[in-house]
């Protein structure tokens, strides 16, 4: 399958080490795989923390991303979300696990309200034709789906992962 570039994370399935969005090499600290999810921790990108961490769940078509500082989860350092979640698409070779960006995004603020973003660099991807018609459904269901679910986890993820993280139910 050809790589979108610019929108695609490969994580090396048996090694350390990964290669991001921008084609730069990173290493992975901690990487687990079970049933409905795929969890990596690396290096931060930048100042405020010393983790990402990313959890992928191919099943819902997201990755949320949490900063971690020495274990413990905190704020982005400039945006002041608590977790920010990509749109994907994820999918496999014998070697790498794929990470597709979608276009859309969106950013939660623990317990409080849910930002949805990107909408526009969306639109820009389908007009151009980046994105097909089905993959554009698939991911305008899959927020949908997500945010209804957020909402019935009283906009907390930590409830919403309890809830319906690796669980295959979309109510």
């Amino acid at each position: 399958m050809a790589l979108r570039p610019g929108r695609v994370q490969q994580i090396h399935k048996r090694d350390a080490r990964g290669i991001d969005r921008n084609n730069q090499p990173f290493t992975i600290d901690k990487l687990i795989r079970r049933p409905g999810l795929v969890s990596v921790q690396r290096p931060a990108f930048e100042p405020g923390y010393s983790h990402h961490l990313r959890e992928i769940y191919p099943h819902w078509g997201i990755a949320v991303s949490t900063c971690l500082d020495d274990g413990v989860q905190v704020k982005h350092p400039r945006l002041k979300f608590d977790h920010y979640v990509d749109l994907v698409k994820v999918w496999e070779d014998q070697e790498y696990i794929y990470v597709e960006d979608m276009y859309v995004d969106v950013l939660l603020y623990e317990r409080s309200y849910y930002h949805v973003i990107d909408m526009e660099e969306f639109g820009e991807a389908i007009a151009e034709r980046m994105v097909s018609t089905t993959e554009a459904k698939r991911v305008l269901e899959n927020t949908q789906k997500f945010v209804d679910a957020m909402k019935r986890s009283r906009l907390s993820y930590v409830i919403w992962k309890q809830k319906y993280g690796t669980h295959r139910r979309h109510l």
